[in-house]
Parts: C-alpha cells; structure tokens; sequence
C-alpha cells in the first residue's frame, strides 16, 4: 500500500542527494542533514530547491543569534506544477525559521496510532482529520531521531491518552514510541540499532505518516540485478531478515505490552504513568479478558496481589453480587463503570463490552468519595474505533452453557469525526450447582462524535438482562464441608433488566486546559422469588422465603472536572478540580421481611415443602444523595513527584422517609514519588476515607460514618525496555467506629470496634520476550479485627488468606509450521482462611491449575480452555456455616471467532 502510495504521486528515491552545511554557533558545530525523499521531476524539483535554498540564507544569517531546534514543516505541496492526483504528500526538512509560526487554535487530537510494514521499512501513522494543521520539530541524538508536534495530542475516542509503543518492528529499528510529552505536545521517537533511521515525512488520508528505514538499509548501495537464473536452480533456503516472516505491527490506540498497562486513569484521573503514581494498582488488560475467558470479573482477581474474593456467592457460575475483597474488605458496593459509580443493585457485570479492569488500592476516597477503604473496581468499557473492526464469537462448554458475541466497531462517515460500536452478547448456562442458571442478554451500543474543534463526546447505551438464581451456596456441617449439593428450591427465580445511559464530553480549553462533563443514568427492574436453604438454626438447616418480590431502581451520577496544566518556578502541575453529585432511589414491594422455615436434610437436600401463607405485602422506600467537591494537584520537581488533594463531602439517606445516615466529611490524600531512574521510582502516601453505616443508637441519633487511615510504600520498575513491569507494596490500614446490629435488639446498632490490615504485595506483568506474556501477584496479608466488643477481638477478617499467589503464562508461535498457536497456563494458590469473622471453622488451602489453547488462521481463531484441570474441589469464599460458595470442579470450554 504504501509503494503504491507513492509511486502514485511519481516519485522517485533520489538517494545521493544529501545536502551538508556546518554552522557555527558560539564555537559549537552543529550537521544539518536534509535528506529529499522521493523522485522529483524536473518541472517539479526546482520551485522545492528554490525555496530550501532561500530558507537556508535566511537561516543562515539568523543562525549566529540561538541555537534553535530544526523545524519540520510544510512546504506547498508542487501546487505550481500540475501533477497526478495522490492520497499522500512528501514533506521534507527544512531548518528552523527565525520566527516559528505560534500554535493556532485548539489542539489537534491523534485518535490512532498504526505500524505498518513496507518495502523500505515501517510507516508509523498518526491517526487525525487534521493533518495539515501538524507542525514538527525535530532533532538527533545518536541513534534516536526525535521529533516534537507542539500542538497536538494523544487522545483515544473518549477523552482517554494513551502511549504508542512497538519494540523491534524492523531490522535496523530498536524501538518506536509515540507519548505524550505534556499537555499540548506529542513526542515521536525511533532508536536505531546501529545508525540514525532516515526518516521521511507525508501528509496522507489518514494523517501525518512517517516513512523510516533503517540506516544499515538505507546506506547499502543500489543492489544490481542478478541475472536470471535457470529454472532448476535451487532457491535460496535463508531468506533475508526483513523478508524471513510477515510482520503483524498494525496497532491501534495503545501499545500491545500483553498482560502489562504502562497507565491507568483510576488512580488521578490525569495522564500520569503508572511509574509515576504514588499508589498500587492492578491492570487486568483486554488480552488476559480474552486469553481466560472468564465469566465474571472476579475470575481474574487470583492475578491482582492484595484482592481476593468477596462474599456473597462466591462460585464461578451463579453468584449474585460482586464479589471483590481488597486488602481485607469487601467492596461489593465499590464498583464503577468508567470512572461513575455502577449499580448499586448488585450487578454482576457482562465482559463481553469491557476492555480492561483497573483496581486501585488506598488513595480512593479523594476522587470517589465515600466507600470501603481497601479501594475499588473500575470497568472501562470499549470505545468506538476509527479503524473498522467487527468480530463475532460462539461459545459452548461444560453444565450446558452456551454464548454468542458481537463487537463492530468504525467510522459512520468519511471523515472518521462520527464513529461508532456495537457490542452484543447472549448467555444460556447452567451451573455445576442443580437448579442454578446464569442467562443473560446484552446490547451495547455507543457512539462517539469528534468535532473538528478537538472536543470529544461518547454516549454509551446499555441494555443488560440477567436472570440468575439466589445461590446460598454449599454448607459446612458437622466439620465438613458438604461438596457437589444444590441447595436452591428449583422455585427459586430472579431476573433483573438494567438500562443504562452515560456521557462523557471532553473540551479544550486553550492549550493547557480542558473541561470534561461525564454522567449516566441507570434505571434497574427487580423481579425476585427468593427460596434457598439460608441459615442453620442449630442443627436444622432452614429456608429464606421472600416472595414475591419486585424493585424499580434509578440511579443518577454527574461528574463535572476541570484539567490544566501550568509551572510555577521549577515545578510543573497538573491541576485536577471537580464537583460529583449522586443519588439513588429504590421502591421496595412484597415481602420485604426475611421469613425463615421449613427443615431441609442437610445432606440429601429435596424440596417441595409448602410456602408460608399467611404474608401480608409491605413496601420499603430507600434513597441517598451524596456530593463532593475535590481539588487534586500532581507536581513534578526534578525527580520528585508529589500528589496532593483533598475532598469536602456530603451525604445524606433515608429508609421509609426516616433519616438514617448524614454527615460531612474530609479526605485528605498526599503522595510522593522519587524517580530513581527513567525506569525505576519508589513512593510513599497517606489517605483517609468515609464510608456510611445506617442504623441509630438505643440511646438515640444516627450511627457516624466509619473512618480509615492508610499508609503505604512501595517500590516500580520496568525491564526489558518497558516490555516488564514490577511493583511491590506495603501498606497498613486501620477502620474505626465500625456498628453492627444489636442482636439483643435487632432495631438498634452498637459500635463494636476496629479493623487492622496489613501487608506485601508484588506484582510483575507483560512481555519477557515477543513470545512469552505473564502476569503474577502474590500477596502477604494480616487482616485483624483488632478491637471489639463482642469477643471477637484479635480475630482474622472473613476471606484474607495470609498467603495467596496467581501465575498466568502465554507462549505464542511465532514461527514455522506452529505459527499462529498459543499456550496458556494458569496456577492459582490460596492458603488457608477463616470461614467468618468469628473464628468457628477452617476453610483449607487449595491449588488450581488452568490450561488453554488457541490457534489463529487467517480471519478465524479457536480457544479451547480447561479450568481445574485437575478436578480439585475447593471452598471460592465463604459468609458463615449455612453460606460456603464452592469454586468450579472441572470445566471445559471451546470458542470460535470470526474477524472481518
């Protein structure tokens, strides 16, 4: 495409042409080197030498004042000379102007960054509408050849940045980044592996594009032709290195680094590296989401040191809520969906439309308010594309579960400013539990509009049905555990149908500040007939009845944040100031109470017993409205990064129009960073978080919110050119004024104490060669309940393993008759744990061992995928005796999806 591209417009190599001038500046000598790529006619080549020459007087002339960078820029493209039609132009150096054109407008917005392979070489493209508003200044040191656009940026579809990264794309060529240098200027930088690449700039359809080859390439003396040999000869069996294998280099948005995310918005919400972020956080990439298969989030959490799983229906198949524990505490309610709170109905959210997990640890009460201060979930969802990507997928595997997928995605229109997606998926599973489903509908379409001021919006639309059954799990009788048993009344149902609606608007304002508005709207339907055995009233196992039973739901979240970025002396920032509102609403009818009955055999569970009847209906009325108001400041200092930020906060609830929680709050956040090298940083920080408690005191007033402390340091790095990531934490975390229910007096709470978390975390990600991807975590954890007034005190919190490690491996053939295959292997170890916040049982230690396989050719890929390979049982997590979730005993699973 690319000779074609430029044989189109008639030009040709003149490769000796390379014009030399030595300048003298101050005693320093400094090589221009003008390279004119390309085949110039004669018409054609004397405007173009007339014009670099009278640029080089000029230059020559102001040249004695200031050493200046060279500028790139845009000389007219032959408009004097009629030529053929052509979807690229040549641009060509030329040095720097006396007076270099300011930056007009607003910033132009890369959307897309590609790699792709020529006979020469790579092109590197960058992806805009507005490519010929691009100026670049560039520059050589050693081997690197640098270039800086100063008014343009890295900015994904929705507003997100993003880094371009491909290591090794040719021979001759060590790597290729593409960053942002700061808030209006884009860095491309390619290193040679001997030489400085010659590189050559055109203006084409899709944006500005970067010829390079490679300068052991690019120096060789024109080849003679070889006569022609006869038939019968044998070919050459060693091809040449660039022509030895197709090369895959086509990248879009951000660099591919595997299981390995070099940033994350959760932490600042600002473009901030995660080298550079006081805080520890856990990636899981789009690539593990499709290497795993998984069928909720909380399959991939063995792979985030310091998170395990949550109560509330622990198994793989049937679980009702969230199920994320962080650091010791269940986060069940802290679960966002692009930065806004999710449904607070206990969504299990589809995968199907989410590109990546992010999962912050500490430091989140600055941004999110008031929740649990181990941290919380963050889905991002996937993004309308520029580039036209559709795929569809079927999938069937063990307990009858079928399901099939949709994602299409690119531009509505020829200038790429309309584009959109599509993602759909079907889900019809049962459970290895007996009479436990898991079906679910999902449709998601979204739309992004770019207007040509740089601004940005997206509109997400979510239609997502789930009809699941109230699962209380396995149970722990008689000091064991009571394996491969259903509990669930086949008469038990529920079906939630969740509409969502979110925005999310970006908006330049000038060269160093934006302004973005982001909300959505949710609006949930319950309809539940709750029949599980739910609790043991002494020795008889007891079932929980509430029928029927039906909620409407709404919840509204609004975002408003302004981003700028200004020095003060040495110092850099960049300023984040925003104000959030929320609020929710639930209409309760049915049998609201919880009714308790019957006897069930513990162990050979049947059902039929006849259902109470004598339930008068009831309604129940809850709603809460919180605000926040925050400023947020990350400073750079030489090699000092300090975070700084505080929040004023809000918040107010009822239950059947009686006020049961409100109260004000501050949460002050400080963070250091200390850049050891380019590579390797160390950091410290301090947070304090609110998370609201409902109940009133038998003395009288309303139960304050509980409050936490966090102290953490830690230590990242990166190996093998950034290809590797490593970060180690350590943290202590302590809650207070933690209520409970009083069981003397059930309409009442009582404070009963305090909560301690401590602990290591480690983890390590991404590539360790071009075939080889890992993510491992490993977590160290003492979680204790450390005051207490109910005897439990010195007791270890419910699910918190004092030691718990995750592997995940992927080898890709890249050559050869194996070319196109990838091996998967996953380990997963978690140790031993108590089964409830009392102390009374031991749930065992368990190893999982996971394999997978996939094979691609051409448009079509396969994936086969064993979990449990070994047919291990093992307790996932646990509520008390009458609630034991069990993990998945062997279960396999095949796919095939289609690319176009």
């Amino acid at each position: 495409m690319t000779a074609k591209r430029i044989n189109s417009a008639k030009f040709c190599m003149v490769s000796g042409v390379v014009m030399k001038r030595w300048c003298l500046f101050g005693g320093v000598k400094m090589w221009f080197l003008l390279s004119l790529s390309g085949c110039l006619s004669t018409i054609a080549i004397e405007p173009v030498r007339a014009e670099i020459k009278s640029t080089l007087e000029k230059q020559e002339v102001e040249s004695q004042e200031n050493l200046r960078p060279l500028l790139t820029r845009k000389i007219r493209q032959l408009s004097e000379v009629e030529r053929p039609s052509t979807s690229a132009r040549l641009l060509v150096q030329s040095p720097t102007p006396s007076n270099p054109p300011a930056v007009q407008g607003n910033i132009v917005l890369i959307t897309g960054v590609q790699a792709k392979p020529t006979d020469k070489g790579v092109e590197v493209i960058l992806e805009t509408t507005q490519g010929d508003k691009l100026q670049i200044t560039n520059r050589s040191a050693e081997n690197n050849f640098i270039a800086d656009i100063p008014n343009a940026q890295l900015r994904l579809p929705n507003g997100d940045s993003f880094t371009f990264r491909s290591q090794k794309p040719v021979t001759g060529i060590a790597e290729i980044t593409v960053t942002n240098l700061d808030a209006n200027t884009i860095r491309v930088t390619v290193a040679g592996e001997v030489g400085l690449p010659v590189v050559e700039l055109f203006d084409g359809d899709e944006g500005l594009i970067i010829g390079l080859t490679a300068a052991t390439t690019a120096m060789q003396p024109p080849q003679q032709p070889e006569p022609e040999k006869p038939v019968s000869e044998t070919p050459q069996k060693q091809p040449s290195a660039q022509t030895d294998e197709p090369i895959e280099l086509v990248v879009t948005g951000e660099q591919n680094d595997g299981y390995r995310a070099p940033d994350a918005t959760t932490g600042t919400r600002l473009d901030i590296p995660l080298l550079e972020t006081p805080a520890s956080i856990g990636v899981i990439t789009r690539d593990l989401i499709e290497d795993i298969a998984p069928k909720r989030g909380e399959d991939l959490i063995p792979f985030v040191p310091g998170v395990t799983r949550g109560t509330g229906g622990g198994d793989a198949q049937g679980g009702n809520i969230p199920e994320f524990t962080i650091r010791g505490f269940n986060v069940a309610r802290q679960t966002y969906i692009n930065g806004l709170r999710d449904n607070q109905r206990f969504l299990v959210r589809d995968l199907a439309n989410i590109d990546r997990i992010e999962i912050l640890k500490g430091l989140s009460s600055l941004l999110y308010g008031t929740g649990t201060p181990g941290g919380l979930v963050n889905y991002v969802t996937k993004k309308p594309q520029a580039i036209p990507s559709n795929a569809i997928t079927f999938q069937a595997g063990s307990f009858n579960s079928y399901r099939g997928e949709v994602d299409f995605t690119g531009p509505l229109n020829t200038d790429k400013t309309l584009l959109y997606r599509l993602v759909a998926a079907v889900q019809d599973a049962d459970s290895f539990y007996a009479n436990v489903e898991d079906n679910r509908i999902l449709v998601a379409p979204s739309i992004t509009w770019l207007p040509a001021n740089g601004s940005s919006l997206t509109v997400e639309t979510e239609y997502y049905q789930q009809r699941q059954n109230f699962n209380s799990g396995i149970k722990f009788f008689n000091n064991e555990f009571l394996y491969d048993r259903s509990y669930v009344d086949p008469r038990d149902r529920g079906q939630r149908d969740n509409y969502r609606v979110s925005a999310y608007f970006d908006q330049p304002l000038g060269k160093n500040w934006s302004l973005s508005l982001n909300g959505q709207y949710l609006d949930t339907y319950r309809d539940l007939f709750i029949l599980s055995a739910f609790r043991f009233n002494g020795d008889t196992l007891q079932y929980l009845y509430r029928n029927p039973l039906t909620e409407s739901y709404t919840q509204l979240n609004l975002r408003s944040e302004v981003r700028g970025n200004f020095k003060i002396g040495a110092s850099d920032h960049k300023l984040l100031a925003g104000v959030e509102y929320s609020r929710f609403h639930a209409d309760l009818t049915g049998n609201t109470r919880n009714i308790f009955f019957g006897s069930i055999d513990v162990f050979n569970p049947t059902f039929g017993e006849p259902l109470p009847t004598d339930l008068a209906p009831g309604k129940q009325l809850s709603s809460n409205i919180d605000y926040g108001v925050y400023v947020q400041d990350f400073i750079t200092l030489g090699r000092f990064r300090i975070l700084a930020g505080l929040r004023y906060g809000w918040f107010d609830a009822e239950f059947n129009n009686l006020n049961t929680q409100n109260a004000t709050f501050l949460s002050p956040t400080l963070g250091l960073v200390y850049k050891l090298t380019d590579s390797a940083s160390v950091y410290a920080s301090f947070s304090q978080s609110t998370e609201p408690q409902s109940g009133r005191l038998a003395g009288g007033g309303l139960i304050d919110p509980k409050s936490a402390t966090q102290y953490e340091v830690g230590a990242k790095a990166n190996f093998f050119n950034d290809r590797l990531s490593v970060t180690a934490a350590l943290f202590d975390l302590t809650q207070t004024n933690i209520a409970e229910t009083d069981f003397n007096n059930p309409d009442f709470s009582i404070l009963v104490g305090e909560v301690r978390s401590r602990g290591l975390e480690l983890q390590v990600g991404g590539k360790m060669t071009d075939n080889l991807s890992l993510i491992a975590a490993y977590t160290l954890l003492d979680a204790q309940i450390t005051k207490n007034t109910t005897g439990q005190e010195g007791n270890t919190l419910v699910n918190s393993p004092s030691n718990s490690f995750g592997l995940y491996a992927k080898y890709d053939f890249t050559k050869g008759g194996l070319r196109g295959l990838s091996l998967n292997s996953g380990l997963v170890y978690v140790g031993e744990r108590q089964g409830d916040n009392a102390n009374s049982f031991d749930v065992p230690s368990y190893v999982r061992v996971d394999l997978a396989a996939s094979y691609k050719l051409e448009n079509l890929t396969f994936r086969l995928g064993v979990e449990n390979l070994f047919d291990t049982r093992y307790v996932a997590s646990t509520v008390n005796t009458a609630n034991v979730f069990q993990g998945s005993p062997l279960a396999i699973t095949g796919s095939i999806s289609y690319q176009f």
